[in-house]
């Protein structure tokens, strides 16, 4: 079994924030559909897009839609499988790395050091990880 594609609206071409969004979920789902995934994982992925392919509300309202599912399948597939995306690490630890700097710049009575060596430490430890997941095999070919 694998997981369904998105139908398009007929439309969408007017409306960028709409393709963006249908893209991006559907390059999630193909990436998805290149591995082994567990059914419960499939079954609530489908149940997402059936959702999708059945909405009629306007555009605006499926833009927010389609984001929701994206966010919410990663969160599934990340919680459940370990799977990340590119610089997903980096991205997490960057930011614990600015709030340490923070700290750190209290300790120091200069804000620029305190800033840089925080953010620097969090950057290196999230491409640490980063790697690690690649070498692992659980990192996603996408960016989020």
């Amino acid at each position: 079994m694998t997981i369904q594609k998105i139908e398009e609206r007929a439309n969408n071409e007017q409306n960028i924030k709409l393709t963006k969004a249908y893209h991006k979920l559907q390059v999630l789902i193909d990436e998805l559909n290149k591995r082994e995934i567990p059914e419960n994982i499939q079954n609530a992925v489908n149940t997402d897009i059936a959702a999708i392919n059945s909405f009629s509300e306007t555009d605006q309202k499926l833009v927010r839609l389609l984001r929701k599912v994206y966010y919410k399948t990663l969160r599934l597939i990340e919680k459940e499988l370990n799977l990340v995306t590119k610089n997903h690490y980096k991205n997490l630890y960057m930011a614990i790395g600015v709030a340490l700097g923070v700290v750190f710049s209290t300790s120091f009575d200069n804000n620029g050091m305190g800033l840089i060596l925080g953010l620097a430490i969090g950057i290196s430890v999230g491409i640490y990880f980063d790697k690690k997941a690649e070498q692992n095999g659980n990192q996603l070919n996408l960016e989020c």
